[in-house]
């Protein structure tokens, strides 16, 4: 039986500029949807910065394994960005951007507050700068009132709080995240 942590350390253990094709062609016999679901549900319960590159080409797979197949968005996507946004580093908000607007489901379901780990004013300037009016747009135009305990309720992680532990196995982990 392969455990989640199985499957997370042979991902950490190789180099980023490896992690696309290594992800693309598996670490298991699971099917790669299941295999990326079975990663994102370990990782949501053992992330670290470190893991950021990690959680970066998951969810590049996650949103074009979307768009490949018209899924509507689910815990997986769902879960990446949330991971993302709790490391904190404004520039993932071009790719949480990207996951949100993936389609109409996933644009309802990721929380704008993803979008902004730094506070609206960073987001902003940070999409200005990389010529992404309408994600500078979008933040400009958030409510700030909600925003401090919307992000501090996701911050808690008790969205993911029943998760199972990396050490259980890759089919209750796929599962789990994609019930």
């Amino acid at each position: 039986m392969i455990i989640g942590m199985d499957l997370l350390s042979a991902l950490r253990a190789t180099t980023v500029s490896d992690l696309a094709g290594t992800l693309k062609r598996g670490l298991s016999d699971l099917p790669n949807e299941a295999e990326r679901a079975a990663l994102v549900a370990a990782l949501s319960t053992t992330f670290s910065p470190a893991d950021a590159p990690l959680v970066r080409e998951l969810t590049r797979q996650e949103i074009a394994w979307v768009e490949k197949d018209d899924a509507g968005c689910g815990d997986v996507l769902l879960a990446s960005c949330w991971m993302l946004f709790v490391s904190g580093d404004v520039e993932d908000a071009a790719l949480i951007w990207r996951a949100k607007n993936v389609n109409f489901d996933a644009h309802c379901y990721i929380d704008s507050v993803f979008l902004v780990p730094q506070g609206v004013a960073a987001t902003a300037e940070f999409a200005r700068s990389r010529g992404l009016q309408d994600l500078a747009t979008w933040v400009g135009d958030m409510s700030m009132s909600d925003l401090q305990s919307t992000a501090e309720a996701w911050r808690s992680g008790e969205f993911f709080a029943e998760a199972p532990p990396a050490t259980a196995s890759v089919e209750e982990l796929a599962a789990w995240i994609r019930q």
